[in-house]
């Protein structure tokens, strides 16, 4: 009986502390459909992550001359990238890999230090099952709409240059600094009017930012 109240107490504190991966399963369930249909190449180029990621639909073109496969999904957390980590990383073998998450984690009231425990795990889980690929993390961007959350933002992105700095294998992206006008602040003209997702304009940082990783 005390293991079974034990089991529910921690199925409980998952919850609490990440959102239901479920709810996503229908999205997951539409990338693998497409896989079946036009399979993405051994080798691929990987983008993974949230909204901001989901949503870059001009990256294929951005990126024409490199295999690369856009995989972002909704609103997710680094717990949802590890849950579907075998349907979204694993099944692509991909040689490089590029990561987004972190956004939606400070949002949901997570301390950077939970979600460095989440990226390592991630980390842990790619070098152990696939063969050496390169792997960059983003950089959280500034959005006006979670300006409120910037010291938290800003002391995730340390953590994450700081690991970068440590592994050889894994590249930070820095698309903070250059998303800020000249008074520090999230230019408006990279955001949306929901003031959370980008414009064109916000996507062209990116692409220069990541260019580098991708083309070297």
């Amino acid at each position: 009986m005390m293991k079974v109240v034990i089991a529910l107490v921690s199925l409980i504190l998952f919850f609490e502390d990440n959102p239901d991966p479920l709810r996503f399963q229908d999205e997951i369930n539409t990338y693998k459909k497409a896989d079946k249909t036009d399979p993405p190449p051994d080798g691929c180029f990987l983008f993974i992550g949230s909204s901001s990621m989901r949503m870059w639909k001009s990256l294929r073109e951005d990126f024409k001359d490199y295999p690369v496969i856009n995989r972002g999904f909704g609103g997710s957390h680094f717990s949802d990238a590890i849950y579907y980590f075998e349907d979204l990383i694993l099944a692509y073998n991909p040689e490089k890999i590029v990561i987004y998450e972190g956004d939606n984690d400070i949002a949901g009231n997570k301390s950077p230090k939970t979600i460095m425990k989440d990226l390592k795990e991630l980390l842990r889980m790619i070098r152990g099952n696939l063969d050496h690929p390169d792997i960059a993390i983003i950089s959280a961007k500034p959005s006006p709409r979670r300006w409120d959350l910037k010291d938290k933002y800003e002391k995730l992105n340390a953590k994450f240059k700081k690991l970068a700095s440590k592994n050889e294998d894994l590249t930070y992206i820095d698309v903070y600094t250059d998303m800020l006008n000249e008074k520090g602040f999230p230019e408006p003209e990279l955001f949306l009017e929901d003031s959370l997702h980008m414009t064109e304009k916000g996507y062209q940082i990116w692409k220069e930012q990541i260019r580098s990783f991708v083309e070297n």
